[in-house]
């Protein structure tokens, strides 16, 4: 039995319940037990069905679950438990993001972090001998510096922009041939790096996402994004400071380490690429194995708290009878 927080499950496969128990049922291979009451969150990737004793199961110890397509590249939905105790956290949520210079303030520190682990990581890669890192230093600080000034969210998005737009042309100096990089290339992403990026970065959103659910947030209702139907616009906004330290600098390390080939990668019709379908799991396990040693849970989770102290700290007096509600 997998005694594990978080559990991947690739199909095609079954989720069932037998005797209280949870099993991952595989074509043709022994199921996969697993410890229900260790697991925090399940990923299931293509064809994975589940029956309404395991849904139940899931749902009785308070289990995340979220659907992806077969190629990790996006969230069909997720199953979760209902907690009325956190309505209050969601109504303090949209009457602060709802006043302009709140949204303004959170959007300018999520940046400020953005721009931290950018410079975290130009200095890692100057001692490594990257030449550019000073010029991309010096950017990063000038762009900071606007942090203090800019009057509105859209001014702050504007500095955010920049920003990425400097990491990301030193980002392709980082990397060595056969590796090209000819800038952010998103739907589709026209090439392997872009792909690899656009794959870390699902990754690193829909963990996002269950943790800002799973702590009684709105995840639709953010600050730097904008609120737009069917977008996790909250998720979007706690992985910005994240995507250097949790994605790039992953995929800068994996294709240094050799551990890919451009041939690992199939161009489709539409003239996006997607890693070849035998290599998916690899690269899922190399991703989880650098989401734990480089602490990024542990960074996800300050934001998070930091987020539930800044809501404290702007929003109006609780409303009559809510003090016994903890927060």
């Amino acid at each position: 039995m997998f005694a594990v927080p978080i559990a991947h499950l690739v199909g095609p496969g079954r989720i069932k319940a037998t005797n209280g128990r949870l099993a991952f049922q595989e074509l043709q291979k022994p199921a996969l037990a697993l410890d229900v009451s260790r697991l925090t969150m399940l990923y299931c990737y293509g064809d994975v069905s589940i029956s309404g004793k395991a849904m139940q199961l899931l749902l009785h110890n308070g289990v995340q679950t979220a659907w992806m397509t077969a190629a990790g590249n996006r969230c069909h939905g997720r199953l979760f438990r209902a907690d009325p105790s956190t309505t209050l956290a969601r109504i303090r949520q949209h009457r602060v993001f709802a006043d302009p210079e709140a949204r303004r303030a959170w959007a300018a520190r999520l940046v400020a972090g953005k721009m931290d682990a950018m410079s975290a990581a130009a200095r890692h890669y100057q001692r490594h001998g990257a030449a550019a890192a000073g010029q991309l230093l010096a950017q990063l600080a000038a762009l900071a510096g606007g942090l203090n000034t800019a009057a509105s969210a859209d001014q702050v998005r504007g500095l955010e922009g920049a920003a990425t737009a400097a990491w990301f042309a030193f980002f392709a100096q980082v990397l060595s041939p056969p590796w090209i990089f000819p800038g952010r290339r998103r739907q589709p992403p026209t090439d392997p790096v872009n792909a690899l990026l656009s794959l870390g970065y699902t990754f690193l959103l829909t963990r996002a996402d269950a943790r800002a659910a799973a702590s009684g947030f709105e995840t639709y209702i953010g600050a730097l994004h904008e609120y737009r139907p069917g977008r996790p616009s909250l998720a979007c906004d706690l992985i910005e400071p994240l995507r250097v330290p949790a994605v790039d600098r992953w995929v800068a390390a994996l294709l240094a380490r050799r551990e890919l080939a451009p041939a690992d990668f199939m161009r489709q019709e539409n003239g996006g690429f997607l890693l070849r379908p035998g290599l998916f799991g690899p690269i899922l396990s190399s991703w989880e194995s650098h989401w734990e040693t480089s602490r990024q849970d542990q960074s996800l989770q300050e934001w998070i708290d930091a987020l539930a102290v800044f809501l404290r700290e702007r929003d109006l007096p609780d409303p009559p009878g809510s003090s016994d509600v903890d927060l």
